[in-house]
């Protein structure tokens, strides 16, 4: 009898023990199947029920570090289910459900609100994670650092956490009423020893409902090895799967198979035409006025429409303030300034960045030299461009802010050639002058107008010019010492003016639902193409002027989305956005629908899918792969059709246990309609017909998959990415009308980036980019045509459009920062083991002629056409030193 009771005791207390294994779960109407596979894992104890005990029951608890059995009596309470725990073991039962008692009154809810700033520079903080420990209530903040979110009545704790920054505690709060909090996020002190719980695209990987969207900050932007030691916002873009440069070195970016023109690039929301420097070799974003950017690629929000493949939004700096702050940076080939602090401290701030290049610093002195030497032969060449970024914000009250901002970038080019032939006293003097950039300036106000809608109203003015001018003069001179001349001169004008009104609203009218809506106006005039000749003899001058036609058009936008979290395993996101575009008498409308889910089937697994469709009216004509201010920004007239691209995404998503590592699987297809382009037997146009009759519009498609895998916190970080591309184009007017790939059907491109802290002085980074070669449209025969005679007139077969691929392309780039008392020095290598790549093959003649006798027994000579690779940038080493204050 003693055993048998010493045995009951022991299985007594076995019980008790299980019964206070503590566990840590939270559910907001999640399945009680998913609850209980969590509780078995956290456990591992064993769940025995019948099927259908479970059947319809959804769970909602909040428990943190709370005993098994009290968890289970909460789960439990009102639904005639018991359980029994009994060693490894939890035996469930339904009984008679028990008679409930009168409800009490649903507890009374308030919105708790606010806006999150970096303590060190107190900027915005875009994307921060606001948790409620006691009800499970969560918030992510938007583009101005503001988060709203609806919490019972009673106790309140808040978590703030950031990527980067040190987590945030309210304490205890006793929310009786809608409250409105100002958080500051302090940096941490030595990242690799701090636990995080994840960064910005980790939580949006895992928790949004979005496909192939990433925030880059300040310091991400900076972390790049890129050309010259110019970090730049785009080439950190181009180490994501599915985007690629085009040509090497150039900021260009074409995305899931798509053309440079489809990408839309923003300034504080304001769209941009022109966004690059030196025919793309850098871009116009100043990374010292950046305080960050949102990129997509995949699926879009129902606010951005305009453009085909992707959408880039570049955050300015508001200003400290507190304390002027600032820094300058000196490299080999440009320098910047950057400084902002406050006008009125706590109210009133400013931001001023200018960057400037050196390049006419170092040709213009050198051709000088050059023309002094050679005294028939006077040659000056000068380049330079410059980017201005300024704004003002005024904060009136915690909620309530208005800005204004002014950004200009420009490019200018001037060269001069001139030759004197003293044996017939004749001198010819060829100048040719470019300019081209961008003017913006926007005014805005932001208001918090409940603690769960926010709004903002903007209105702006943008500018997108390019100006070519180039003359011919040929002096000559008598004997008598009179000098007569010719002079012939060429001008071609791009340009367009932009004036933008818009509002935008975010409005979270509980936990679970986000709604941003919005409208916008755009009034556009267009000069596409104004050309110019002008000649000038004694006594007499003649100007024809082409296409001198300015287009107006007026585009008017509607949308809305809603991001709806109905349970914890799933999310929605869905929306559309409406665009009506007049010109020209004609009224185009489209509506633009956008979808996407996320599940989550078991911890640390996502799994998304996704269709949107985009619309662009405006589209850019261009002979050549790099920037050039003759290119041209063309709205839809004619019988052309807006183009259009849908586009069906899906992913899978898995991050390891800690947040480390987060990997990521997502493919897509894409059908692009309305295309334009150079039709094959454009060159026959007449110069000065309408652009139009010069094009030809097509379809497109594209298909691919993008991995990746990263990890973004700690000593060590990087990331190892691989793409796979098919894209091919068809237009009516080209290649027979039949399919053909596109220039940038790189089908394999692997990029890896590491960036390694040794200390607090000294960091290290490094990206290898290596991907299938470009292609390009080389003739399988040549001959000369009999009409033209033999010298150099080639006739030409061709038995496709780009039917030829580039060899392999492969680089490194290496990049070293030390850390002073005041600044840091940047070292870096571009193409550290100097492979010479090919970015295209060029046309040349064999120095051997061959003799060729005609029936006649006329005897002509020709030479045979020889393709030679040409290759571009070698291995260049760069420095710059950035002081900051």
């Amino acid at each position: 009898m003693k055993l048998k009771h010493i045995f009951l005791c022991l299985l007594l207390s076995l019980s008790v023990a299980v019964s206070a294994q503590r566990v840590t779960i939270t559910a907001n109407g999640r399945s009680a199947e998913s609850v209980f596979k969590e509780l078995m894992r956290q456990t591992g104890k064993n769940f025995i029920y019948q099927s259908g005990t479970l059947s319809g029951l959804r769970v909602n608890v909040n428990a943190k570090n709370r005993p098994l059995g009290e968890v289970l009596d909460e789960i439990f309470s009102g639904t005639g289910i018991t359980y029994k725990i009994s060693g490894n073991n939890v035996t469930l039962k339904r009984g008679p459900k028990p008679v409930a008692p009168a409800k009490a009154p649903a507890p009374r809810r308030f919105t708790v609100s606010g806006f999150i700033y970096d303590a060190a520079n107190r900027e915005a903080v875009v994307g921060a994670s606001v948790f409620d420990l006691e009800s499970g209530a969560s918030a992510v903040t938007n583009a101005s650092g503001f988060f709203s979110m609806t919490v019972p009545e009673g106790p309140a704790s808040l978590r703030v956490t950031y990527f980067g920054t040190e987590p945030w505690e309210s304490g205890r709060l006793d929310v009786s009423r809608n409250m409105s909090l100002k958080v500051e996020l302090s940096p941490v002190r030595q990242l690799h020893e701090v636990v995080v719980n994840g960064s910005v695209n980790n939580a949006k990987a895992m928790n949004s409902a979005e496909i192939g969207s990433i925030n880059l900050s300040n310091e991400k932007i900076r972390e790049t090895p890129v050309i010259f030691g110019e970090s730049d916002v785009i080439k950190t873009l181009q180490l994501e799967p599915g985007v690629t440069s085009g040509i090497e070195g150039m900021a260009n970016m074409y995305v899931h198979g798509g053309d440079t023109d489809e990408n839309m690039y923003m300034l504080d929301n304001i769209p941009l035409y022109q966004v690059n420097h030196l025919g793309g070799l850098f871009s116009a974003f100043n990374t010292g006025a950046i305080r960050n950017a949102d990129f997509y690629k995949s699926s879009f929000p129902a606010k951005y429409d305009g453009r085909l493949s992707s959408y880039l939004d570049v955050h300015t700096k508001d200003g400290n303030p507190e304390r002027h702050q600032g820094s300058v940076t000196l490299g080999l080939t440009s320098g910047a300034v950057n400084i902002d602090g406050p006008i009125w401290k706590d109210h009133t701030t400013y931001s001023v960045a200018v960057r400037r290049s050196w390049f006419d610093v170092i040709t213009y002195p050198a051709s000088l030299i050059m023309s002094s030497v050679n005294k028939d032969r006077d040659v000056r060449f000068r380049y330079d461009f410059t980017d201005v970024n300024a704004k003002i914000t005024h904060r009136f009250s915690d909620r309530s802010r208005a800005f204004v901002s002014v950004y200009y970038g420009q490019d200018y080019l001037k060269y001069v050639n001139k030759e004197i032939y003293r044996s017939t006293d004749e001198s010819d003097k060829t100048t040719a002058r470019m300019w081209w950039g961008n003017i913006v300036a926007s005014a805005g106000w932001n208001y918090t107008f409940s603690p769960s809608l926010f709004g903002e109203l903007t209105a702006a003015f943008s500018r997108y010019f390019s100006s070519l001018n180039r003359s011919e003069r040929t002096e000559t001179t008598d004997s008598d010492g009179a000098t007569d001349f010719t002079e012939d001169k060429l001008g071609h004008r791009n340009k367009i003016d932009d004036i933008i009104v818009r509002a935008d609203f975010d409005w979270h009218p509980v936990n679970a639902l986000a709604v941003n809506f919005g409208t916008g106006y755009t009034y556009h005039s267009f000069l596409p193409s104004k050309g110019e000749r002008t000649l000038i003899t004694p006594g007499d001058k003649t100007t024809v002027i082409a296409n001198d036609q300015t287009l107006h058009a007026h585009e008017a936008s509607l949308y809305a989305g809603a991001d709806y979290t109905p349970a914890d395993f799933i999310r929605i996101n869905a929306g559309a956005h409406a665009a009506l575009f007049s010109i020209g008498g004609r009224t185009h409308a489209n509506l633009s629908p956008r979808l996407s889910f996320r599940i989550t089937p078991v911890r640390d697994w996502a799994i998304k899918a996704g269709y949107s469709r985009t619309t662009q009216f405006v589209h850019q004509i261009s002979e050549s792969a790099i920037s050039l201010p003759t290119d041209q920004w063309i709205p839809i007239t004619g019988g052309n059709k807006p183009q259009t691209a849908d586009k069906i995404a899906a992913g899978i998503y898995y991050t390891t246990p800690g947040k480390q590592y987060t990997v990521s699987v997502e493919g897509y297809w894409k059908w692009m309609d309305n295309l334009l382009d150079y039709s094959d037997e454009y060159y026959l146009v007449a110069p000065d017909a309408p652009w139009d009759q010069k094009m030809t519009s097509g379809k497109g498609r594209s298909r691919g998959i993008d991995f990746k895998v990263t990890r973004e916190y700690g000593r060590f970080t990087g990331s190892v990415s691989y793409s796979l591309l098919w894209a091919d184009r068809r237009y009516d007017g080209k290649n027979g009308g039949q399919w053909f790939p596109a220039r940038f059907d790189n089908r394999h491109k692997i990029n890896v980036f590491l960036n390694f802290k040794f200390n607090e002085k000294w960091s290290l980074g490094a990206t290898w980019t290596g991907m299938t070669g470009n292609r390009i449209s080389i003739p399988l025969q040549c001959w000369d045509d009999p009409q033209l005679g033999p010298w150099h007139f080639d006739m030409d077969y061709y038995d496709g459009i780009n039917n030829y691929r580039l060899p392999f392309y492969h680089r490194l780039d290496i990049s070293a920062t030390r850390h002073t008392k005041h600044g840091f020095w940047t070292f870096s290598v571009y193409n550290a083991y100097c492979n010479m790549n090919v970015i295209a093959v060029r046309r040349d003649y064999s120095d051997s002629y061959e003799t060729v006798t005609g029936p006649d027994g006329s005897v002509s000579y020709t030479s045979r056409p020889v393709f030679q690779y040409v290759r571009l940038l070698p291995f260049i080493p760069s420095v710059s030193y950035t002081w900051e204050f």
